[in-house]
């Protein structure tokens, strides 16, 4: 713990949960969720092991309170489709170039990487992931589709554009054929390393197929 933060006992309880999320997401990033222990979280977060207990039954519920965490941040950083453009199709282009930027960015490869090996022996983990990177993005894709009655099948068509625009860089990236970003994304624009012009292809692809209502 860094000598210049709060005592763990002068914390409200809210604060007290929220330290101890943080130092679990620091110690599963560097040892993986199989190998951390409650009692690596508790040193973490400058506690002991029954008070990180009182705040989570088991180290799955502390991951799942993680992943959500994560999420979070994850989705404060991607936004809504509607920030990006008032163009509907350029929206979701520009939505799907931030998400590629966002998933392929060092620390997410490594959450990525982190999280799939747990989920190997967990379905609830294994729905947890999913929920985290790729199901709060199509749902946020999903709505602004919906709410603007681009397409009749917006649950659908947010899992295709989102699959098809992400995928393959993404896959690069997990199975290390490409160098992850080691820079934090920044608030403002695509960088030149996402390949703008392919998902627009395939956005516009995709497009085609919408059947206004």
């Amino acid at each position: 713990m860094k000598s210049e933060e709060t005592p763990f006992r002068s914390l409200s309880r809210a604060e007290r949960r929220e330290r101890i999320l943080w130092a679990a997401k620091e110690v599963m990033m560097e040892k993986g969720v199989d190998e951390a222990s409650m009692d690596d979280v508790a040193a973490c977060a400058g506690t002991t092991k029954p008070t990180v207990y009182a705040h989570f039954k088991s180290k799955d519920e502390l991951f799942a309170a993680v992943a959500d965490l994560i999420k979070g941040l994850f989705l404060g950083k991607l936004g809504n489709p509607e920030v990006y453009s008032s163009d509907p199709v350029e929206a979701v282009a520009l939505f799907c170039g931030r998400f590629v930027e966002l998933t392929c960015w060092q620390s997410a490869i490594g959450y990525q990487r982190v999280a799939l090996a747990a989920a190997v022996r967990s379905p609830m983990i294994a729905a947890t992931v999913y929920q985290t990177i790729f199901g709060g993005a199509c749902a946020s894709l999903a709505d602004y589709l919906r709410a603007r009655k681009l397409t009749r099948t917006p649950d659908r068509d947010a899992e295709f554009v989102l699959a098809a625009t992400s995928w393959v860089p993404m896959m690069r990236h997990l199975y290390g054929l490409d160098e992850p970003s080691p820079e934090i994304p920044g608030p403002q624009g695509i960088p030149g390393r996402v390949d703008m012009k392919k998902i627009r292809e395939a956005v516009k692809l995709v497009a085609t197929t919408w059947k206004l209502s």
